[in-house]
């Protein structure tokens, strides 16, 4: 009985450090290509698209609540390419970006930054437990960001 559980811890660290460090990776080329592409736009989506299949990453999140902040728009959710401007829905998305913008004072925009949120899942049958967490990051400030698909106040 000890040899099983111990099997079983060992194979659910495992399942959780090969997840973790997909979403990790896939993150941090999230928001490098953010920063490479000035903001989501076709260039970046497609250039994240082809980073997700590079590592095989396959989890699914929600956007909704504190993923990418407490925003309640300029969110986005995207899933195998398709861009959902309006994730407040139980839909689930591989990842999430928000968008958090900066004025002067005259109201012109000066610069934006993005939050990303990557989830992965962990799913240990023998102990029932099946949990989706996930992973923040932010780009740097981009100086007149090209996003097609965010809100522009």
């Amino acid at each position: 009985m000890i040899v099983v559980a111990f099997i079983t811890l060992f194979s659910g660290y495992l399942a959780f450090s090969v997840n973790y460090s997909k979403a990790f990776r896939l993150k941090d080329g999230i928001v490098q290509r953010l920063e490479k592409h000035s903001g989501p736009n076709a260039e970046s989506i497609s250039d994240i698209e082809a980073l997700i299949d590079e590592i095989g990453y396959n989890s699914l999140g929600r956007c909704v609540g504190a993923p990418v902040g407490d925003a309640s728009e300029n969110v986005i959710g995207v899933r195998e390419g398709y861009v959902d401007t309006n994730p407040y829905t139980d839909d689930e998305y591989s990842y999430c970006i928000s968008k958090v913008t900066s004025y002067n004072p005259s109201g012109q925009l000066t610069a934006a930054y993005y939050k990303v949120a990557v989830f992965f899942s962990i799913s240990i049958p023998l102990m029932r437990l099946d949990s989706i967490f996930f992973i923040n990051g932010e780009t740097i400030n981009i100086n007149y960001p090209k996003d097609d698909y965010m809100i522009s106040y």
